[in-house]
């Protein structure tokens, strides 16, 4: 009798594991379209117990993933976060340049106007024309200034919303950390999908210590996640520039670590962002480079009216802000006699003042040794070409990331084929176990009944 319970508590150890494994399959079936999922087995272990075999055991669930491809996984998403976001940043930037008058197409029509007005220098339409095209010229200024402030205040904001959502992040991890103790396996793969966000949003590496607890750590070494302690991030305006700063703050101790982001979506907007300064800088001082340049022609010859000394522009006060502050001088504005078409002394008929002014438009006296055009067209080449480099880099990083999902799919992906054929050998076994504890059970039933 006790070999007849014996074999019952071996035939009960074996249904309890054979349903182990069809919960697992069927698990594992469950979850194959959940992003992030790890694949579940489920280890069968053979017991020993004399004089026979003791059946088998089934441990805890285990998940099938590779700490390297999780690890180059998230290094992809930094990647590629960095360079989508950049492209998406600077490609809607170069859209509304683009969308307005450009500085260079307003330069072409002020030199232009300026021969024109050389042929006929007492004609008072092309003087008017002449005004016109350099007012159109300063409203072109205006609106790039406007665009540049308009795009810079767009990513600041961006900024502190991406920095308040790593703080949140960053929290979600600690908590991951701590729940991840219990080596459940959908803890370890939630703790996996967290730091794949973060990774994503701001760069750094997150690893898994001897302690199996994981650490975060940004791009310069500064410590998001230690285990289940967070810190956070917090954005605020820097007071010289006026931009939004990032640091880390951690208890009582504060670092600033805006220069040392460089991954991630908020890596990608910092660089975006420092595209759009460099734009709106260069645009400040073609403003001002042009207001000086014009200005120095036009003082040094007359109006039709023969006064000398004239600006044709306010002197900008200073280079930072001259593309916004720039204006027209009230004088030419209410009076284009005023315009400096003469040299001095010459009288009305002359045009060397206009020729001199229209002459401007081959002189090198841009920052740089350049022509106003050349430094026109500057910073918007050169906008573009970033905006090029963006797309083929984001291009790339998607091919990467890609592939590395397809590794980790063929290493943690659910094979439903497979699968299947699992639930079929595990409700197969449950189902000879089931006659063998029927069987094991009538033997006890009928040896009771005869004692």
């Amino acid at each position: 009798m006790s070999d007849l319970l014996s074999l019952l508590s071996m035939g009960s150890s074996a249904m309890s594991a054979q349903h182990t494994g069809v919960a697992v399959a069927t698990n594992n079936v469950a979850n194959a379209n959940t992003v992030g999922y790890s694949r579940e087995v489920v280890d069968l272990e053979a017991m020993q117990g004399p004089p026979t075999l003791g059946g088998v055991r089934s441990g805890d669930p285990t998940r099938t993933a590779d700490g390297l491809v999780s690890g180059r996984i998230r290094d992809a998403a930094s990647s590629l976060g960095r360079t989508a976001q950049t492209r998406d940043t600077l490609s809607d930037f170069e859209a509304t340049l683009a969308g307005g008058a450009q500085t260079s197409d307003r330069l072409a029509s002020v030199f232009a106007r300026l021969q024109q007005t050389a042929a006929a220098p007492t004609d008072p339409d092309q003087r008017q024309a002449t005004v016109a095209s350099l007012a159109d010229l300063v409203s072109t200024f205006h609106a790039t200034a406007a665009a540049v402030t308009d795009a810079r205040t767009s990513a600041d904001a961006q900024i502190g919303t991406m920095a308040t959502s790593a703080t949140a992040l960053a929290s979600q991890l600690a908590a991951a950390n701590k729940a991840a103790q219990s080596g459940s396996p959908a803890a370890l793969d939630n703790r996996d999908r967290i730091a794949k966000q973060l990774t994503t949003l701001v760069g750094g590496s997150a690893r898994v210590d001897a302690d199996g607890q994981m650490r975060f750590v940004l791009d310069g070494g500064g410590v998001l996640v230690d285990g289940t302690h967070a810190a956070q991030l917090q954005a605020k305006p820097d007071a010289a520039t006026g931009l939004a700063t990032l640091s880390l703050v951690s208890g009582a101790n504060t670092r600033d670590v805006t220069a040392q982001l460089s991954g991630g979506q908020l890596g990608g907007m910092l660089a975006a962002r420092a595209q759009i300064v460099a734009v709106g800088d260069r645009m400040d001082q073609l403003a001002s480079d042009v207001a000086t340049g014009f200005n120095t022609v036009s003082q040094a010859n007359a109006g039709a009216d023969g006064v000398t000394g004239r600006p044709t522009f306010v002197a900008p006060a200073a280079v930072k802000g001259a593309a916004a502050a720039l204006a027209l001088d009230p004088g030419h504005a209410a009076n284009p006699s005023q315009l400096a078409t003469a040299g001095p002394g010459a009288g009305p008929g002359d045009n060397k003042g206009a020729l001199a002014l229209a002459a401007l438009s081959a002189a090198t006296v841009a920052a740089g040794g350049s022509t106003f055009t050349s430094a026109a067209l500057a910073p918007i080449t050169a906008l573009a070409q970033h905006v090029a480099d963006a797309k083929a880099d984001a291009t790339a990083d998607s091919v990467v990331a890609s592939h590395l999902d397809d590794l980790r799919d063929s290493v943690s992906g659910v094979d439903l084929t497979e699968e299947q054929t699992n639930l079929a050998r595990f409700s197969s076994a449950s189902q000879a176990l089931t006659k063998f504890l029927s069987t094991i059970n009538d033997m006890l039933s009928g040896l009771i009944q005869n004692l």
